[in-house]
């Protein structure tokens, strides 16, 4: 009995190690965005506002990817074949996300 629950408490960590590596990459990712963004209008000195919409459009593409931590832990090719779900919350950064990209492409 004590074994299957230390078992369970290790996979437990090891799930919570994958979650944490996964969303401070997203976190990099999305600060390197910001950065760009900045780098663009510092060397420009233009504000250009359907690149900001892209900008708004990828951070909230991967807040929405934040949203769901067990999908984190789930490796790429079992998001859509098991019954992980996305929270509503990240449907909703999605949506917004495809708005704004749409948006950012005129």
């Amino acid at each position: 009995m004590s074994i299957c629950i230390a078992e369970e408490w290790s996979s437990m960590e090891d799930n919570a190690i994958k979650i944490r590596r996964s969303s401070n990459l997203i976190k990099g990712f999305m600060t390197l965005v910001i950065i760009m963004q900045a780098v663009q209008f510092y060397q420009t000195n233009i504000m250009d506002l359907g690149s900001i919409a892209g900008t708004i459009g990828v951070l909230s593409l991967l807040r929405g990817l934040l949203l769901s931590p067990y999908l984190l832990a789930a490796p790429l090719n079992h998001w859509f074949k098991s019954d992980l779900n996305f929270s509503k919350n990240s449907y909703k950064y999605f949506g917004l996300a495809f708005v704004l990209i749409i948006v950012s492409s005129f």
